[in-house]
């Protein structure tokens, strides 16, 4: 894999890492509502876990089906941002370690 290639396959993981991190808590919270599911004991960890920002839908407490929409929405793009910057020391390690060396 040349140069030009591994500079194009850079921004696509940084998009898929990125894309999951927005979907992963759409579908989390769709199973938690639509399931009503009590998020207590082992269900922290499993929710933490895939969703580290899940702990800033705390602060639509007592704020109203508004103060949740927000909440959300602000978790969802934290938990992008997360993933988008996992994506790229993952793709720095793979060019730095992984791709063969020039020459």
């Amino acid at each position: 894999m040349g140069v030009t290639e591994m500079t194009k396959a850079n921004p696509h993981i940084v998009r898929c890492f990125a894309a999951a991190g927005f979907l992963i808590p759409c579908v989390l919270s769709l199973v938690i509502f639509v399931g009503d599911i009590k998020i207590q004991g082992v269900w922290d960890w499993i929710l933490l876990v895939p969703w580290p920002t899940a702990a800033l839908l705390m602060s639509a407490e007592g704020g109203g089906a508004v103060g949740r929409v927000i909440a959300f929405a602000l978790s969802v793009g934290a938990n992008m941002a997360l993933y988008s910057c996992v994506a790229w020391v993952v793709s720095f390690c793979y060019r730095r370690f992984a791709s063969p060396a020039p020459g």
